[in-house]
């Protein structure tokens, strides 16, 4: 956490001193909803089984404005992703017998997107187009396992996967008075487990499905409101 606070207060000071001077600067407040799902090398026995999970992101941005309909907007978010899956009971004698087993597993983040945004002012509103990379920490790995309407819930150890991910967002938004919503989809471009055979198997045993090679991708839905 100290390295992440560190690298916020180096971002700030970097963006302060690099801001020209006639930039129109904003702060705000931001929220909304995650619908995220496992992509990439997912295993082929789970591929089918596998469904959207819905989430939620927090946090505060700052809006600069600049020349010519340009904008840049850096966040900092907590996030919640993640992925539903479905193991049906394999057939055989004991099929009736057997429950379906479904899964949640969610990450927390702490992720820092920097929006890339061009627009056109019309009156109060101004629609715009925007590129996001970003950075995350993930700081949280749950699973919740329905068995038969028995729900338990485990935490995963965070060494078994990536402290730092990566990836970029295409979208689009609309601002209108303080008021901002925009929609973007996040494609994840770093594996957030670990490689290793030691850490795959721990995974499997944990989680009950092999997560190696796959990322955490979806559509992001939010709104803020800047002061």
């Amino acid at each position: 956490m100290k390295k992440i606070l560190s690298f916020l207060t180096i971002c700030v000071v970097a963006l302060s001193i690099s801001l020209p001077a006639n930039a129109q600067v904003k702060f705000g407040v931001k929220g909304g909803l995650n619908l995220t799902n496992l992509s990439g090398d997912v295993v082929a026995d789970i591929k089918d089984a596998l469904s959207t999970y819905t989430g939620f992101n927090v946090g505060v941005a700052l809006h600069v404005g600049l020349p010519f309909g340009f904008a840049i907007q850096p966040e900092v978010l907590y996030t919640q992703s993640g992925s539903k899956i479905k193991m049906l009971p394999e057939g055989g004698f004991f099929h009736d017998l057997l429950e379906d087993i479904n899964t949640r597993f969610v990450v927390g983040n702490i992720q820092i997107p920097v929006g890339i945004q061009w627009g056109i002012e019309v009156g109060p509103v101004r629609p715009f187009v925007q590129a996001v990379p970003y950075i995350s920490f993930p700081i949280s790995h749950v699973s919740k396992i329905d068995v038969g309407g028995e729900i338990s819930k485990k935490e995963l150890a965070n060494d078994l996967f990536s402290s730092f991910d990566y990836g970029v967002g295409l979208g689009a938004g609309v601002d209108i008075w303080k008021l901002q919503a925009s929609l973007k989809y996040n494609w994840a471009l770093g594996s957030f487990v670990k490689v290793g055979e030691q850490n795959t198997q721990e995974i499997i045993d944990q989680l009950g499905v092999d997560l190696k090679g796959t990322k955490l991708s979806g559509l992001e839905v939010s709104v803020a409101f800047f002061f």
